[in-house]
C-alpha cells in the first residue's frame, strides 16, 4: 500500500445530472445558505462514501480534493440553477464564518 502525502486533486464518477443532484441535495439541507467549497468537499465526501472516486486501489491519499474539471462542473451546474431563478449568490460575507461564495435556494418570499 501505498501513501500519497499532500493535497491530492481527484475526479468522481458522476454524470453531469448525478453531479448535480447531489450538489442541489446538499445545498438544500442547508437553508442558511452553502459555500463552494463546502460543496466541493461535500460532493468528494459522498462520492468516496458511494465508491465513485477515481484512484489508485492500492493508495491511501493524505488529503483529497476535488480536481479542477469536476470544479467547474459544479460551478456550471450552479450557474444553470441561477439562470433559471432557483439559486442565488449571497453576496453578505459577514454572515458566514469562512470567506466564500456562498449559495442559497431562490424564494420569491425573500
Amino acid at each position: 500500500m501505498k501513501v500519497k502525502l499532500g493535497t491530492t486533486p481527484l475526479r468522481v464518477e458522476y454524470t453531469d445530472d448525478e453531479l448535480k443532484d447531489r450538489v442541489l441535495s446538499y445545498i438544500d439541507s442547508n437553508t442558511d445558505g452553502v459555500g463552494f467549497r463546502d460543496i466541493c468537499d461535500h460532493l468528494l465526501m459522498i462520492a468516496n462514501d458511494e465508491g465513485k472516486i477515481i484512484k489508485d486501489s492500492d493508495t491511501d491519499y493524505e488529503c483529497m480534493e476535488l480536481d479542477r474539471a469536476d470544479t467547474l462542473r459544479v460551478s456550471r451546474a450552479l450557474w444553470q440553477e441561477i439562470w433559471s431563478y432557483r439559486l442565488f449568490i449571497d453576496f453578505d460575507t459577514t454572515h458566514y464564518k469562512a470567506t466564500d461564495t456562498y449559495f442559497m435556494r431562490y424564494s420569491p418570499e425573500s
